[in-house]
């Protein structure tokens, strides 16, 4: 029996970056996934800001030049005209990267399987299956299967995370139950490797056609590849339309045939759900298989790296003994009610469009616009009321030198405190023992953005957690005091706080 503080059952995006994560705060990590190398066809293609600061902190963010700086959307009506043009914003967000990204997963997952390779900490079960799992009050016992040899073996962990998909075998076995958001679609995936790029399509904006009977989303993805997404009714025959020669027929307004490679071609069931119950006793859920929702806001993904980078802090923090396992409820209680806007409005666009499509509703011409970025708060949990700014993601600006004012690579992966010198220099001995009993970095003077960020919640100082999120901004040095104090009671144990 192999032993580990958590297994990550699931490596794509979501396992991966939970494993880095985990490995970070120094636990031991098993990375069991049945493909032995990374899937080589795409399936999520969309990143944003924040998920640009999780591979900042993974030690990943050197890829971002693999990825294509997205710069609109364009909707057409079923009369081929544009309705609504949509606009990224062109400077960076007050997250110090841009607000919107396209990327090939496959090189998205190599990049992070190569950093897990290197990573001591972290043992690769690429290649097996978990077939059986169980858990007692001290342990979770997997049974996994060697695809290659037929090999058994038992890993055997503190904790173990499902971020096996929407098709979740640990979702199963913990026997969750799923709320149904209504926003059930299937789609036609094509993804193409053109030798040239058409002059017909847009090298850096997405469009979506409304058309009457088969609504088409094109992206592309990076130069070369493109992506098409027809939309289906439940008529329509699936593996007629797969076949090569209706892949020819549906692109050949773009495209000639011969003049592209097809990448692949696959029928994909959207849903938009939330699971109720993303832990069990030794068993969380992350990433699909805790929520699902359709492609339209592109937030599916990046919805499951921010599970992983809330939870492995909480996790980190249990094995090690600083906090009771009651922590970790804080991690459905947070997420949940974060994510669910993404997944109701990802459902309210995708049956818009099929309506717009059926000619059940409407479009109206809505002009140009610039879209505002969408940042819902975190539900209660650490913070039984947040409000304002509280529970909300915090910013990583940069100053007048372009460098990031307050860097994520100097606080790393833990808990900040930040203000004036002359402020968190005020504050009691206990204070800032509190602060190093929890770990957090100490960042006075972090320059005119931020303090920008503090004067307009009328706060002097902030603790924000190792996610990025505000955990309490503070108006002055007795209430930056009595959140420490609040902070440590919910993370710390009695013995930790001693």
């Amino acid at each position: 029996m192999d032993t580990y503080d958590v297994a990550v059952i699931g490596c794509g995006p979501v396992g991966l970056a939970l494993a880095r994560l985990l490995s970070l705060k120094g636990l031991r990590v098993a990375a069991i996934d049945p493909n032995r190398i990374a899937c080589q066809h795409p399936r999520a293609t969309h990143l944003d800001d924040e998920t640009m600061r999780i591979l900042q902190t993974l030690g990943a963010a050197d890829i971002e030049p693999r990825f294509l700086r997205q710069s609109g959307w364009t909707l057409h009506g079923p009369d081929g005209e544009p309705f609504l043009s949509l606009a990224m914003p062109e400077e960076e967000s007050d997250q110090g990267w841009r607000t919107d990204y396209q990327f090939h997963q496959p090189d998205f997952e190599s990049r992070l399987r190569g950093l897990l390779a290197a990573d001591p900490n972290v043992d690769l079960w690429f290649g097996w299956t978990v077939k059986a799992v169980d858990q007692d009050e001290d342990t979770a016992r997997l049974e996994v299967l060697d695809g290659a040899t037929g090999r058994r073996a038992t890993v055997r962990a503190a904790y173990a995370v499902g971020a096996d998909g929407a098709n979740s075998f640990l979702r199963r076995a913990m026997g969750a139950e799923v709320e149904d958001l209504d926003g059930t679609q299937r789609s036609l995936i094509i993804d193409v490797h053109p030798f040239e790029h058409p002059d017909t399509l847009p090298t850096s904006t997405g469009f979506i056609l409304c058309e009457g009977r088969r609504p088409v989303t094109y992206v592309p993805i990076f130069p070369p590849m493109l992506r098409f997404e027809f939309m289906l009714l439940d008529q329509d025959d699936a593996a007629e339309l797969e076949r090569p020669q209706s892949v020819y027929e549906l692109l050949s307004r773009w495209l000639e045939p011969g003049s592209y490679r097809i990448m692949r071609t696959d029928t994909y069931e959207w849903h938009a759900r939330l699971v109720r119950g993303w832990r069990s006793g030794r068993l969380l859920l992350a990433g699909d298989a805790a929520h699902e929702m359709p492609p339209m806001l592109g937030q599916g993904m990046c919805s499951g790296l921010r599970d992983a980078a809330n939870l492995a802090w909480k996790l980190a923090s249990v094995v090690r003994g600083t906090s009771t396992d009651a922590l970790l409820d804080t991690y459905e209680s947070e997420r949940g009610p974060h994510v669910r806007p993404f997944i109701v409005e990802s459902a309210r666009q995708s049956n818009l469009i099929e309506a717009f499509g059926t000619g059940a509703v409407q479009a109206e011409p809505g002009g140009s616009k610039v879209i505002e970025r969408f940042r819902p708060p975190l539900g209660p949990g650490l913070v039984e009321r947040p409000e304002g700014a509280v529970a909300r993601l915090s910013p990583q600006p940069r100053a007048g030198s372009g460098e990031r004012a307050w860097s994520d690579d100097v606080t790393g992966y833990n808990f900040t405190v930040v203000g004036p010198s002359s402020v968190l220099s005020a504050v009691a001995p206990e204070v800032a023992d509190t602060w190093r009993r929890l770990g957090a970095a100490v960042v006075g003077d972090p320059g005119p953005a931020v303090d920008a960020w503090l004067a307009e919640n009328s706060a002097v100082a902030a603790i924000v957690r190792p996610d990025r999120y505000a955990y309490a901004l503070a108006g002055d040095t007795a209430a930056l005091a009595r959140a420490t104090g609040e902070l440590a009671h919910a993370v710390l144990t009695g013995e930790a706080t001693a």
